[in-house]
């Protein structure tokens, strides 16, 4: 029989990808000499990680209990230095519970960021996003919402500990898709995810611990699971942290439209994104991050202004599209869901309330697109493939 040890080494090398890496400060306890006289000639003081002997790594993990949960939109006076998460990496198994289908994703590159005090004292922890190609429903935004954060940065040791809690945000971005601008006309009287304002929710919550709506972000990458080489960014990165979080269940509005439209938002991007928002899901997110930055308030107040909004202002990645997600071979991961798929989710939708959507329509006119979905879609090979043509050509 193989033993642990040599499996771990097989695996730690195959495919030219490693699980080990180079020991950082915080790991052996020396400190970075030129990181401390840069942090010195840039106003670092330091001192907020010893103010309770508490809050320090030692034979049990931090307690930060004493401290208040803050929004990441409270204290922006009080940031004046910054990391920017420049790798933002995600991995979850696209079968839960399946380790060997793994997926390793890079979410948009400097959005996210620590913000804390020239004592480490961590205010704001800018939140991640993604967007996906969902066919027939256009593009669907996912942003890691941070929901709230206190904690500590000490940068001699290149560390960082912080509780916080996260919410699965998901909305549509229309752009000329028919289907979905006939529904936002059809239904401007209703919240729709057309807008991160109302974005179909997905709850997370502590691994294992539902009843904790808060969970900790630790130094290093996550030792559960391997890490490929293109996941790991050790020679350009000042640090790394991570955090693992268990998807709860949708947030419901109790509006019954509504919270069947979010529902069939949330199952067609866990289809098109490997089930990476599914009930029971576990998400790992290892935060890369640049080097300490002095904050400019106003530049902080517009950074967090404009991604508020999202990647959909400009319709762009703000360093380009990171790319794909991969199995740890490095090979692309495929949607499992395919369009007639989609079709089906969508026109389950519509039939069960096409009585309530008509109720508000002045133009019947613009219920032919509508209809044509709810009486002439099916899935043969004949009307599938012209409705594969109609999308295709928008």
């Amino acid at each position: 029989m193989v033993s642990n040890l040599l499996l771990a080494a097989f695996l730690a090398t195959a495919n030219e990808a490693t699980a080990f890496a180079p020991i950082p400060k915080w790991v052996s306890g020396s400190s970075n000499t030129a990181s401390q006289l840069n942090a010195a000639s840039s106003g670092w003081k330091g001192g907020f990680r010893d103010s309770n002997p508490d809050y320090a790594f030692g034979t049990q993990k931090p307690d930060l209990s004493d401290l208040p949960i803050t929004g990441n939109l409270d204290n922006i006076p009080k940031i004046t230095r910054m990391q920017k998460i420049l790798w933002p990496q995600f991995s979850w198994q696209s079968i839960p519970g399946d380790e060997s289908t793994r997926v390793y994703e890079m979410f948009a590159q400097d959005i996210s960021r620590i913000g804390y005090d020239d004592e480490g004292r961590i205010w704001s922890i800018i939140c991640p996003q993604r967007g996906a190609s969902a066919g027939i429903l256009g593009t669907i935004m996912l942003e890691v919402t941070v929901t709230g954060v206190r904690g500590w940065v000490d940068e001699p040791t290149q560390s960082a500990c912080a509780d916080m809690g996260v919410t699965g945000c998901l909305w549509i971005e229309p752009g000329d898709n028919p289907f979905i601008a006939a529904i936002a006309e059809l239904l401007d009287y209703k919240k729709l995810p057309f807008s991160k304002d109302n974005a179909a929710k997905v709850r997370g919550h502590a691994v294992g611990k539902p009843y904790e709506d808060y969970w900790q972000m630790s130094n290093g990458t996550d030792p559960l699971f391997f890490h490929p080489q293109f996941a790991q960014h050790w020679e350009e990165a000042y640090s790394v942290y991570n955090l693992q979080v268990e998807i709860g269940e949708q947030l419901l509005i109790g509006d019954e439209l509504v919270d069947d439209f979010n529902a069939m938002i949330i199952k067609t991007f866990n289809g098109v994104k490997n089930n990476i928002l599914a009930q029971g899901q576990k998400v790992a997110w290892n935060v890369w991050a640049g080097e300490p930055e002095i904050v400019d308030t106003e530049e902080w107040q517009s950074h967090a202004d404009l991604w508020l909004k999202s990647i959909t202002v400009n319709h762009e990645y703000p360093t380009g599209d990171p790319g794909c997600p991969r199995y740890f071979d490095g090979s692309p991961v495929e949607p499992s869901m395919k369009l007639d798929e989609q079709v089906d989710i969508v026109k389950e939708f519509l039939v069960k309330h096409g009585d309530e959507i008509k109720k508000g329509v002045q133009d019947t006119s613009k219920l032919d697109f509508i209809r044509f979905f709810t009486h002439h879609v099916r899935v043969e090979k004949t009307l599938f493939g012209r409705l594969k043509k109609k999308i295709s050509k928008k």
